[in-house]
């Protein structure tokens, strides 16, 4: 078990690295690109992946590589956003239902299960569509059917606690209700919130690219892994390179984040002990 838990550890280690590496290249891509990702050269149309452009060019001669670096910004950035409010509004209203029941709990539940009734990528087109295509509107719509979930887990775990012995003992001190929900509730319900956080980055870049492969999300000029692809799929015979590279990018970040939830629910699942 003692080996286990170990091997588990430096499972944490080295998948927290590849993604910090990730988030850097995230950060400083711009710096590392070897190109303008954003010059146009028509004489460089189209060229197949070489010393001079390890990736090759797009329809425009813009370098890959510098386009797939500059656009890690734009994906993960967008992936970080959109987790933070989903899961910023779903606990917050969870703790409340949790914590409340009653009324507030009935409704606030009541209001996801309307929205979980829709499949979530099919409701965030509709919205997305009757938007308009952009960043925001992509992320709003997202948001607006992702949050159920965390609000119903978060629920689910209050209720769990509610009637331990350390809860009941803060009330009977006289504990005011937030003090009782950030000093006792939260701590006890985060590290399941942050398994299923971490384990939901992966889905959410899937769901971004999927949006901008249909032309609801990113927009040109500006690099974007999903778009990318969305500029790529009229070259899919005669310029494969154009969809391989960004897809192979967003297939290997969303490994990487499914494994190191994966990992972090060994770790911190009580069980899973």
């Amino acid at each position: 078990m003692k080996k286990i838990k170990n091997w588990t550890t430096i499972k944490i280690i080295i998948l927290s690295s590849l993604a910090g590496g990730l988030l850097l290249v995230a950060l400083f891509g711009k710096y590392l690109a070897p190109y303008d990702p954003l010059e146009v050269n028509y004489a460089l149309s189209l060229q197949p992946p070489s010393r001079a452009h390890w990736f090759g060019t797009d329809k425009l001669g813009r370098d890959i590589l510098s386009r797939i670096l500059c656009g890690a910004r734009s994906s993960f950035s967008l992936t970080f956003i959109m987790l933070i409010i989903i899961v910023f509004v779903g606990v917050t209203l969870g703790l409340i239902a949790g914590y409340k029941k009653g009324m507030i709990d009935h409704v606030l539940m009541r209001f996801a299960d309307v929205l979980l009734a829709f499949p979530d990528t099919i409701f965030a087109i509709a919205v997305a569509g009757i938007l308009g295509a952009g960043l925001f509107h992509t992320v709003f719509a997202l948001a607006l059917i992702w949050w159920t979930k965390y609000a119903r887990l978060t629920r689910t775990l209050v209720s769990s606690i509610m009637h331990q012995d350390f809860i009941i003992a803060a009330k009977l001190s006289g504990a005011k209700p937030f003090k009782i929900i950030w000093a006792y509730i939260l701590p006890n319900v985060f590290p399941q919130i942050l398994i299923h956080a971490t384990l939901d980055i992966g889905s959410m870049m899937i769901s971004l690219a999927g949006l901008s492969f249909l032309g609801l999300a990113s927009q040109p000029p500006q690099p974007e892994w999903g778009y990318m692809l969305f500029e790529s799929k009229q070259f899919m015979q005669t310029a494969p390179w154009m969809m391989v590279y960004p897809g192979l990018v967003i297939l290997i970040s969303v490994i990487i984040f499914n494994l190191l939830g994966d990992s972090l629910r060994d770790k911190l699942d009580p069980k899973q002990s």
